[in-house]
């Protein structure tokens, strides 16, 4: 009987604290949710400043990946332009492999809808490929351009992969400015590479808090586009490339980025300290002009795994006789297999 009794007591005991530690975990699953913060990264002990410059540096080194471009926007145009208003919301995603910088590999697949002065906005729809030897590209939808591209002349590329060779040295000048042996650098590489390093595109950056992205702890920052940096980056990369710009074209510069606003938010991986992602709002209204406001997100994925390009088969030959109206002369041939 007493050996029941200790037996109770201790199952009542442990059913008790099982039911403490359960509430108490339901309760932090709650707080983090809610949050939408990581329990367990510490904030930043940088500066913002610093963490977001070396999040942008980091992210240019990240040789392969994916992406996700969402865009939302309208464009209004002056009084006397054509077109009036194009609206557009749609997504940019692929992959990307700069791995061997000779022979670089992506993919951009577009999704969305756009209306130019009218009412109700129409798909598009297209994929680009590149692999180390040819350019693949296939139109699903586009909207109605008009009489400069006619409808009967969109028809014959609709629905289908069509494919181009890449001239050989296509990606050299590329290879250049991804170079990592700086004795290989011309002067301009060098002194542009110097500016970029130099260059804080954003200022008054503000820690907020730590968030999961994906699955990556994140930190949180919110900022704004600093325009005197912009356009000392602007004018002083005119020098470098010998295109020094003009009093006037300094003018109106001025003038765009007067007329432009930017908040932005940006998620730097905590462990890597590699932008994972930036979105914002860009607001251009100059007065008596066109004008464009876009909700622009960015966000970069998979960074530096092994990236595959499924090839098309039975790509269709490009023949730029199809296109200025010379009939239907393109050829079909088997793909090669896809590129790893």
């Amino acid at each position: 009987m007493r050996a029941n009794l200790i037996y109770l007591s201790f199952k009542l005991f442990l059913m008790k604290s099982l039911k403490r530690i359960m509430t108490l975990l339901a309760l932090v699953s709650v707080v983090a949710f809610a949050s939408g913060c990581s329990l367990f990264t510490k904030a930043p002990t940088k500066p913002a400043e610093d963490v977001v410059k070396e999040a942008m540096t980091n992210l240019s080194k990240v040789k392969s990946g994916s992406y996700e471009l969402i865009m939302k926007g309208v464009a209004v145009g002056a009084p006397e332009a054509t077109p009036k208003n194009v609206d557009f919301d749609g997504t940019i995603a692929g992959i990307f492999d700069s791995t061997d910088i000779k022979v670089p590999k992506f993919t951009i697949k577009v999704d969305g809808n756009l209306s130019i002065d009218k009412a109700v906005a129409e798909l598009i729809g297209l994929e680009l490929r590149l692999d180390k030897d040819n350019f693949y590209a296939n139109i699903a939808s586009l909207p109605d351009l008009g009489e400069s591209v006619p409808k009967e002349m969109v028809a014959l590329f609709l629905g289908k992969w069509w494919k181009v060779a890449v001239p050989a040295g296509t990606f050299d000048q590329l290879a250049e400015l991804q170079q990592e042996d700086e004795t290989k650098l011309t002067p301009e590489v060098k002194a542009m590479r110097e500016l970029v390093k130099n260059t804080k595109f954003f200022k008054d950056l503000k820690y907020v808090s730590t968030e999961s992205v994906d699955g990556s702890d994140c930190y949180y920052y919110t900022g704004t586009l600093d325009k005197d940096a912009v356009k000392t980056f602007v004018v002083e990369a005119g020098k470098i490339q010998g295109q020094a710009m003009a009093e006037a074209d300094v003018l109106s510069l001025d003038s765009f980025l007067k007329a432009t606003t930017a908040p932005f938010e940006m998620w730097v991986e905590a462990d890597t300290t590699t932008l994972k992602k930036i979105s914002g709002k860009l607001n251009i209204i100059p007065e008596n002009a066109g004008s464009l406001v876009l909700d622009i997100s960015l966000e970069v994925g998979d960074m530096n795994k092994a990236m595959t390009i499924e090839v098309p088969a039975d790509a269709t030959v490009f023949d730029p006789a199809v296109f200025l109206g010379g009939g239907t002369s393109a050829t079909t041939e088997t793909a090669t297999p896809a590129v790893k």
